[in-house]
């Protein structure tokens, strides 16, 4: 399985508290954007379009990556971490 990469928002309640959940885990990344949109660097709008969470992002976050499939939000995030220790 390729790396899990966490999407995230600065300033985000739920995108802090997801972090805090992967703080002993070194097979998740972390990737965290400006909240506001319009300071996104080119990077940042390549990297989401390329993983698929571009438009998701601009509704909710956080957004967990595992292979193309996601988890939305922190409560199935929360979810697939504990089944996958």
């Amino acid at each position: 399985m390729n790396k899990a990469i966490l999407f995230s928002l600065e300033n985000c309640v739920k995108c802090s508290q997801t972090k805090g959940l992967l703080v002993d885990r070194d097979d998740v990344e972390v990737v965290t954007f400006p909240h506001d949109i319009n300071e996104w660097s080119d990077e940042n709008h390549e990297l989401a379009k390329s993983h698929d969470v571009f438009d998701d992002l601009q509704k909710t976050a956080p957004i967990l990556w595992l292979d193309g499939e996601k988890k939305i939000g922190y409560l199935r995030i929360r979810k697939w971490l504990q089944d996958n220790k």
